[in-house]
């Protein structure tokens, strides 16, 4: 048996990637996904899956029953004195804060986990913290296997502010760790040394092919995003990079969060030559489909820290190219062949001076092309989910 942890999985819209992982996962073994809590519509799953009920009877974003639920328990509470100390929480207010909301987040948790796992199973987390602060004190009890992905911000600690708390712990759980990039596993082993989970295996990510992106006939350039609108994405960047744009360019950004109403106003005083259509959350089926449909020449993302977004794998699946900042792992799906990647700190008028460049191009043929091989060779879902249910397989 395959025990799945995730967050909202199948619920909902987030977590769409687990849409396509779930099918390879179900033909090889019985699946029961274990979501961190529910919220939204069910979505379809195999026949053979089945949902176990929530860890969580709400979600950890409610900072008041977050509380309620993570101290009025008899929850392992004494351990984490050990990392408040050696880690020096006390030193830092966001420390502070990853610290405490991540002890009431596994107390929360921790009390409702009532199955007994047996050695034939495999414990799958999806993401490196969250429901995987639990692992090493189920380790204790059973004799399962444990898988941990490692994607962005549940890897790289500068993504939370420099700390995420609980690692040393969940790694001494971890029987096989698998990062979504090289770079990932890099970073695993770079910064943690001997502290590292012991056996670290890439395993990527991947899309499956759904359609071709038409080519622009029209003279307006045709400018994607495609993520949530949070301070991480930095989407605001994009907003303001198209004040110093000259030709007609039309942006459109699917996503939404909790800076979508900010930048609506922010596009409201763009010039003339600039149009913007902000489609905010969609269900990745229509994102597909407004794929096949609407021609695209660019897809760009500046956000400041990144795994390998799934977004990323879907429009070069396209054959539409790509412009990046340059951060974690996004180098090795962004290069000079499929696009461009960007610095970290760009400034704004060089951002300008980079989408001008690609505009200009007299070939971008020849990039939409290397898009689709990139995706073919490194991305492919068939390819990338049959790799991993071997690596499940020889656990």
């Amino acid at each position: 048996m395959i025990y799945l942890f995730t967050t909202n999985f199948p619920y909902g819209k987030g977590e769409t990637f687990l849409e396509t992982e779930i099918s390879f996962l179900s033909d090889k073994s019985e699946v029961t996904i274990i979501p961190l809590f529910i919220s939204g519509d069910k979505r379809e799953i195999p026949v053979n899956v089945r949902v176990a009920k929530p860890l969580l009877s709400f979600n950890p974003k409610s900072k008041g029953k977050l509380i309620k639920a993570g101290i009025c328990n008899f929850s392992p509470l004494f351990f984490a004195f050990s990392e408040f100390c050696r880690k020096k929480v006390f030193l830092s207010n966001t420390k502070i804060w990853n610290f405490s909301t991540s002890l009431l987040l596994f107390r929360a948790i921790f009390k409702n986990i009532k199955i007994n796992f047996s050695g034939n199973d495999i414990l799958y987390f999806y993401w490196a913290d969250k429901s995987a602060l639990i692992l090493p004190f189920l380790k204790k009890k059973n004799a399962f296997k444990s898988v941990v992905r490692f994607h962005g911000s549940d890897l790289y600690e500068a993504a939370k502010g420099g700390y995420i708390p609980f690692r040393e712990q969940i790694f001494k759980a971890i029987d096989t760790a698998c990062p979504i990039s090289e770079n990932g596993a890099n970073y695993l082993r770079e910064k943690y040394n001997n502290k590292a989970p012991k056996e670290i295996i890439v395993s990527r990510l991947g899309v499956l092919k759904q359609g071709e992106n038409p080519e622009n006939n029209s003279e307006v350039f045709h400018l994607l995003s495609c993520s949530n609108v949070i301070p991480l994405k930095r989407v605001h960047l994009i907003a303001k990079v198209l004040q110093h744009i000259d030709f007609q360019i039309k942006w459109t950004h699917i996503g939404d969060g909790v800076g979508f109403e900010k930048l609506k106003k922010e596009v409201e005083n763009l010039p003339k030559n600039v149009e913007v259509n902000l489609l905010g959350s969609m269900p990745n089926e229509d994102v597909m489909q407004f794929y096949r449909e609407n021609p695209i020449d660019l897809f760009i993302n500046v956000s400041e820290s990144e795994g390998i977004p799934v977004s990323m794998m879907e429009v070069l699946s396209f054959g539409i190219p790509a412009m990046a900042t340059n951060v974690g792992g996004v180098s090795e799906i962004v290069d000079q062949y499929v696009g461009t990647l960007l610095d970290k700190d760009i400034t704004l008028p060089d951002l300008a001076d980079k989408i001008k460049w690609f505009y200009q191009l007299p070939d971008k043929q020849k990039f939409r092309e290397a898009a689709y091989k990139k995706w073919n060779d490194m991305y492919n879902a068939d390819k990338n989910y049959k790799l991993f249910v071997e690596i499940l397989s020889e656990l």
